[in-house]
């Protein structure tokens, strides 16, 4: 594109990182948030630069990358994922996108492109892995292990149905293989993990038995999946970028008639995504929860009802400031047993919220009156801790 900055050039007071340097140790243990391409980057102070970083996601990816890096100043932990795999899908032939001659060179290229632009690591463009399509994930397989470089992440964006009881042995068997960290991205309308009661502890499985195992593109699954021994994992900052959607499908949104925008916001004693919309109706008759975080200082959560930029902002700083917290006391606590029972105790106490969250404001749980638990975050607080 015209305004696209010089490749070759180098962004000022950063160093690029040779392709030499391992991804591992810079990643490890770090939950990022997947900032949209779309917008211009902005300084996020709510991150902590010793726990998290960023994910520069989307077709324009790589010039806002350098431009957060470039002219924001930005010099933490930083990822770039251009979604290939929302338009490409992925084949035995051609499991990355570029051209089968040139299937070898051209990824390199891709990989080379993104340190280029300030990149900690680098993410193969690999396409949309299908349900059940094993001559394509194999393909990835042996695609990424002919990658000689330290540096690189082999992106698995995979439809959610790889989880199940049927397929996921494959999928662990698969990745297994692959000798460089994996970066997995669930595809499915909604939250694909409330798709099936087995994915949530099939995931964790993923992550048990494999190393270096990530999960990008992602909820609150993050912080169930750094619990139980992920290399990192990423939190979109949208609702759009907490999962995926197919590349022949389009998205389904809950509402109808288009019209306003408004933020999701993440409620911190019921640990969940909320439409604004919802909040505002659902405490239309009683007192509102508030929160104390710094973005934050008491404020109601249904007065982010509104659609412009500004409140959109301070929506996502909420967002981020409450994960945050999380991430840095699941830090606190030693990896292993003591950090997945803290995790499934804090899920247990919020499941408990529910009920007396909607007794305090009148209401019954269903999905017009009241709150409902999550499939995810239910399964989360009752799935045996182990070893």
């Amino acid at each position: 594109m015209s305004n696209a900055p010089d490749p070759r050039r180098r962004p000022p007071a950063v160093k690029t990182l040779d392709h030499t340097v391992a991804a591992v140790p810079l990643l490890q243990g770090r939950v990022l948030l997947h900032e949209h391409a779309q917008y211009t980057p902005r300084p996020r102070p709510a991150l902590d630069d010793g726990l998290s970083g960023v994910v520069m996601t989307g077709a324009n990816a790589d010039a806002r990358a350098f431009q957060l890096r470039a002219d924001v100043g930005y010099q933490g932990t930083l990822l770039i994922d251009s979604a290939v795999y929302t338009t490409y899908t992925a084949t035995a032939e051609e499991p990355f996108m570029a051209p089968p001659d040139e299937l070898f060179a051209a990824v390199d290229t891709s990989l080379n492109f993104q340190k280029a632009r300030g990149a900690t690591a680098a993410l193969t463009p690999t396409g949309y892995i299908p349900p059940a399509n094993s001559r394509a994930l194999k393909a990835v397989m042996r695609e990424a292990n002919r990658i000689e470089r330290a540096d690189t992440l082999v992106s698995l964006p995979i439809d959610v149905t790889w989880l199940s009881r049927e397929n996921i042995g494959q999928l662990i068997a698969v990745c297994a293989k692959i000798r460089h960290p994996k970066a997995v991205i669930l595809f499915r309308q909604f939250d694909p993990l409330g798709q099936t009661k087995d994915i949530p502890a099939n995931l964790r499985r993923l992550f048990t038995e494999v190393e270096h195992m990530s999960l990008l593109r992602t909820d609150l699954a993050a912080l169930d999946v750094m619990a139980h021994g992920a290399l990192c994992a990423g939190i979109g900052v949208q609702s759009s970028l907490r999962h995926a959607i197919p590349p022949d499908e389009k998205a389904q949104i809950g509402k109808r008639g288009g019209g306003p925008t408004y933020p999701h916001i993440l409620m911190p004693q019921l640990m969940c995504f909320k439409g604004a919309e919802f909040l505002s109706k659902v405490y239309g008759n009683a007192d509102p929860a508030t929160c104390d975080c710094e973005e934050c200082d008491g404020r109601s959560l249904d007065s982010f009802y509104l659609s412009d930029g500004e409140t959109r902002r301070e929506a996502e700083n909420h967002n981020i400031h409450t994960w945050g917290t999380w991430v840095s006391d699941m830090a606190s606590h030693r990896a292993g047993s003591e950090r997945k029972t803290w995790w499934r105790n804090k899920c247990a106490a919020a499941v408990d919220r529910y009920a007396l969250e909607n007794q305090r404001i009148g209401v019954g749980a269903s999905p017009k009156s009241g709150f409902q638990v999550p499939a995810p975050l239910k399964a989360w607080a009752t799935l045996p801790v182990t070893q």
